[in-house]
């Protein structure tokens, strides 16, 4: 006797929903990556996971007993064209890490003083053949730098001490990873410099705001009770991976792009800005039917709190930062959702 469940019209309604819901998600993908003109991979990631859990609820559908011949082929051809776009994002996304990587490399190579990749054969000849003799004594001025990346953190609000100390003292009786997650974006934050005098709303407001995130998962309802019960059922996990250092380090290299004109104290579009950011927020990160919803909630909340600082700041250049703020936040929820560790959490969490 077959253990597949038997077909329910109740079902099929659910996991059609689910369907317009995806649908709807790359349809807003889409559109906000052509107006952008850019992809973000970390998006493309979290699209892929969630389609790759939609596309196996959706053929387990055709596998039911009782189900019409007429709805099973219709729901068969679902699962084909899902899965014909699911072998499409893989290149997408490696596409556009590479288009988002390179241009950061670039910038920090010039920033450091170093060689220029785009450099042509011809440009360096040129380039050794010709002196360029100021026209009055000295040196040529050098561009002000907007940023530069270090090696080591410097806490200077002391946020990462903070949060260190929150997670080792809750780590006896709460799963850690998630919070670690946090932890870790903060400590790359931090990890930047620069002269501007805008540089310690840069760092601190992320940073505070991204602390709240991982003690409210540590100390409130309902994060704290979830993550006490994962440690019933899960091996605690205390460092990132490999993949998820790097999703945290291009979001927040990211960031620091998108800030270039407040630290060089440039003329600032605050209006572009926020649309930007109220681009991102629309396509906010929610995942499958399976993941628990509360936490994502919560930092859902903050990114619309971040949006409305935009939107209400006192000055322009906090308006900016709390647009990137509400990017930068996104883009970290995309980046969670595209990893298989913090999925398999999300889902552990749910009822």
């Amino acid at each position: 006797m077959s253990d597949a469940p038997s077909f329910q019209f109740e079902d099929l309604i659910d996991r059609l929903l689910l369907m317009v819901t995806l649908n709807s998600t790359l349809l807003h993908f889409l559109l906000s990556s052509q107006v952008e003109e850019s992809v973000d991979p970390d998006r493309v990631d979290s699209l892929t996971q969630g389609l790759l859990r939609t596309r196996k609820w959706m053929e387990e559908a055709t596998a039911m007993k009782g189900i019409p011949p007429s709805t099973q082929n219709i729901m068969t051809l679902i699962v084909k064209r899902l899965s014909q776009i699911e072998s499409l994002l893989p290149k997408l996304s490696e596409k556009a890490k590479r288009a988002e990587t390179h241009p950061a490399q670039e910038i920090l190579s010039i920033l450091d003083g170093g060689h220029i990749p785009s450099q042509t054969p011809g440009d360096s000849e040129s380039a050794e053949g010709e002196k360029i003799i100021p026209l009055v004594g000295g040196e040529p001025t050098r561009p002000l730098e907007a940023f530069r990346k270090v090696d080591v953190e410097d806490d200077q609000f002391g946020l990462i001490g903070q949060t260190q100390r929150l997670i080792q003292q809750y780590s006896k009786r709460c799963h850690v990873l998630m919070p670690t997650f946090w932890l870790e974006t903060i400590r790359e934050i931090h990890k930047y410099r620069s002269d501007s005098p805008y540089i310690g709303d840069v760092m601190e407001l992320p940073a505070r705001t991204i602390m709240a995130t991982a003690k409210g998962l540590l100390t409130e309802a309902p994060g704290a009770r979830l993550l006490q019960d994962l440690m019933k059922t899960r091996q605690q996990e205390t460092y990132l991976t490999g993949s998820e250092m790097e999703r945290i380090e291009r979001a927040v290299a990211k960031y620091y792009q998108g800030l270039e004109k407040v630290l060089k104290e440039e003329k600032l579009s605050v209006k572009e800005k926020i649309l930007e950011a109220q681009t991102a927020f629309d396509g906010f990160g929610w995942g499958g039917p399976e993941l628990e919803k509360r936490i994502i909630k919560r930092l859902n909340q903050q990114c619309a709190e971040s949006l409305e600082s935009a939107e209400k700041a006192s000055d322009e250049p906090r308006q900016v930062i709390y647009a990137e703020i509400t990017k930068l936040l996104c883009k970290l929820q995309h980046a969670i959702l595209a990893e298989p560790r913090m999925i398999e959490i999300l889902a552990q969490m749910k009822p």
